[in-house]
C-alpha cells in the first residue's frame, strides 16, 4: 500500500512540473475585434454656452490611438448630436461646419479630427452630448465593440433674451 501511494505521488509531482512550463503569456490577435485594441477619446471646448439667440461656435477634439498609445491616421470617426448619452435618436439643436446634424472626418497623421460645432439659437435643454464613433466597414456600428467616446455639452438659457424653452 505504500508503494502504491508513493509512485502515485512520485508519478503527480512529475506530471505537475512538466506541464508548468509556459513562462509568457501572448497578446490577443490585432485582427480580433477592434474595440478592445484603439481607444477614442473626445472633448470639446468651450463645453459651455449661454443660448442667448446668437450663434456660438466651439471645437470638439478627438483622438484615435492603438492599445500601446501610438495614434492612428486615416480612420473615420462619425460624429452625432444626441439629447442624452443614452439616446440612440440623433437631434438637430445646432449643426457641424457642413450644415449638417451630423460629419464624419478622418484623422489626420497624429491620430486627431477637429470639428467645429455651432450651438443651438434656441434653448432645448440643459444638457446635450456628441457622440463620436469610429467607422468600420463603411458603417458606424452603434453599442457594440467599435471605439466610441461621449462628450458632453452644458447650455444655460440667457436671461436677456425672452426665448420658449422646447423639452
Amino acid at each position: 500500500m505504500k508503494k502504491a501511494f508513493l509512485i502515485i505521488l512520485l508519478v503527480a509531482v512529475m506530471l505537475g512540473i512538466s506541464s508548468c512550463k509556459r513562462t509568457d503569456v501572448a497578446d490577443p490577435s490585432w485582427q480580433g475585434p477592434v474595440g478592445f485594441n484603439i481607444l477614442l477619446e473626445g472633448s470639446v471646448n468651450p463645453a459651455l454656452q449661454f443660448i442667448d439667440g446668437l450663434i456660438h461656435t466651439s471645437t470638439i477634439y478627438v483622438k484615435v490611438t492603438d492599445a500601446k498609445g501610438n495614434p492612428l491616421a486615416n480612420e473615420t470617426i462619425f460624429i452625432e448630436q444626441l439629447r442624452s448619452q443614452y439616446s440612440s435618436t440623433q437631434i438637430n439643436w445646432g449643426y457641424f461646419s457642413n450644415n449638417q446634424k451630423t460629419i464624419q472626418l478622418v484623422t489626420n497623421g497624429n491620430g486627431e479630427i477637429y470639428a467645429a460645432f455651432f450651438w443651438p439659437t434656441v434653448y432645448h435643454s440643459e444638457e446635450m452630448w456628441i457622440h463620436a464613433l469610429m467607422v468600420i466597414d463603411g458603417r458606424a456600428y452603434k453599442y457594440t465593440n467599435v471605439p466610441e467616446d461621449y462628450i458632453s455639452l452644458t447650455m444655460y438659457k440667457s436671461s436677456s433674451t425672452a426665448m420658449g424653452t422646447t423639452k
